[in-house]
């Protein structure tokens, strides 16, 4: 597991209070390694060993969240339920804070049991039908539903048995801890100076009864998880490019490996593709062209390839071990790096042409404004990428609802609209990126 750095800062839990214990009285001699000392008849946490088993348990929860793993926060006394409740909504984590009822995991099934209830129960209130039943009946289920809204409300979504559960309160959470000790479920667990450090997998040794302190662990938990979450995201897209990437080059490779005088088939569909590129970057650059078809040709297969995929594959349906697949224009940071490449080749064009007298035009009609017109140039190609996203995901997402609720055979006219309109996003994104470098070199503002 690799260690990395999560801005734990020593300060900040002294004045979050983490370091208060309890009484020197009501104590567990086995937490005697984690007491650097007594005050005023109070055990003092050490806080270095708060620190080093926190970002231990950063680093756990990063990596299993990268991995596609799933968690659950369990935290029922009334100071920390609403910590917990943020916590998990904001880390998209299953959650327990009102009261653990006893078998939840162990007796799984029953727990899933009552799960189906509780949605077919949402469901028929959402959808107007227990409005229609008759009074008393409708009573009774609205009482049944609110029940069921309370104890199982924070885990509603969960489908099986969660992979990590991150307990808040060693004391009142006993019953939940010794259910993942049984299962071999890995606990992360908040543990007082009355707490027995052995039963967790980790131990933070913390004052679990102020909210400042529970907050600030909670906080830094649901960072790791979060950012794992977003690792995991990038890396599905990150192999999807990969593959796009091979489409390209195992294409342009098996086409030109035997090139002919007269272009046959595979060829002359590539020489037309690049006739077309040459045509739209003389259009839009000028004379000078050139040596911008490959960068605009680049954009534009890629870009093309990409939609494409994601129009004609439900990469989401596509599971992995660790998460599902992504076509890679569905990634923000990849279309957002597409146009910060553009921005580049912007500023390259018009250097390479001008030097840096083509600054000059940015000091008009003050050089005061020189940062603002540079900003406002280099963000100009962003709007493209916002645009090149949310056409791209909207695709996708038409596939995968059709794919998954209907036959095959019925979303293919779906798809090849999709296909027409990829193919319309890749040209204009190549377009406006080969107008904008042709803007560069003739010195417009």
């Amino acid at each position: 597991m690799t260690r990395r750095y999560w801005n734990i800062n020593l300060e900040e839990m002294m004045q979050a209070g983490v370091h208060f214990g309890h009484g020197t009285r009501k104590w567990n001699p086995r937490m005697a390694p984690y007491i650097s000392a007594k005050r005023k008849g109070i055990h003092i946490t050490n806080l270095t060993r708060t620190a080093r088993f926190l970002s231990e348990a950063c680093d756990l929860v990063f990596d299993a969240a990268s991995r596609g793993k799933q968690f659950l926060i369990v935290g029922t006394k009334n100071k920390a339920a609403d910590s917990v409740a943020r916590a998990a909504i904001k880390a998209r984590c299953h959650y327990v804070n009102k009261k653990w009822l006893g078998g939840m995991s162990t007796n799984w099934s029953t727990t899933e049991t009552r799960l189906h209830k509780f949605r077919d129960l949402r469901t028929e209130q959402k959808t107007g039908r227990l409005n229609r039943l008759p009074k008393r009946d409708a009573a009774m289920l609205k009482r049944q539903l609110s029940h069921l809204q309370t104890y199982l409300g924070g885990i509603k979504y969960m489908t099986g048995l969660p992979d990590i559960v991150i307990i808040v309160d060693q004391q009142e959470e006993y019953t939940a801890l010794r259910e993942c000790i049984t299962l071999g479920i890995p606990t992360i667990c908040l543990i007082d100076t009355n707490c027995d450090p052995d039963l967790a997998d980790i131990s933070i040794p913390a004052n679990d009864d102020a909210i400042a302190s529970i907050r600030l662990i909670l906080n830094k938990l649901v960072f790791a998880i979060c950012e794992g979450r977003g690792f995991q995201v990038h890396a599905q897209v990150l192999i999807t490019s990969w593959v796009v990437i091979a489409i390209l080059l195992g294409s342009a490779t098996l086409v030109v490996r035997n090139p002919q005088t007269i272009p046959t088939d595979g060829q002359n569909f590539f020489e037309y593709v690049l006739e077309f590129i040459r045509d739209v970057s003389k259009t839009q650059i000028g004379e000078e062209y050139g040596s911008w078809v490959p960068f605009i040709g680049t954009m534009f297969l890629f870009i093309f390839v990409s939609n494409w995929s994601g129009a004609l594959l439900p990469w989401k349906i596509i599971q992995l071990p660790h998460g599902e697949l992504a076509a890679p224009t569905n990634d923000i940071n990849t279309t957002v790096a597409l146009a910060l490449l553009t921005s580049v080749a912007y500023f390259y064009a018009g250097l390479t042409k001008k030097g840096l007298g083509y600054f000059g035009k940015y000091i008009q009609p003050t050089p005061i404004l020189l940062p603002i017109n540079i900003l406002e140039d280099f963000t100009k190609p962003l709007s493209l990428s916002f645009r090149l996203f949310g056409n791209i995901l909207a695709d996708e997402l038409v596939v995968v609802v059709l794919v998954s609720l209907v036959p095959s055979i019925v979303p293919i006219p779906v798809m090849f609209l999709g296909l027409f309109t990829s193919g319309i996003q890749a040209l204009i994104f190549a377009t406006l990126a080969a107008a904008y470098i042709g803007e560069s070199m003739e010195g417009h503002h």
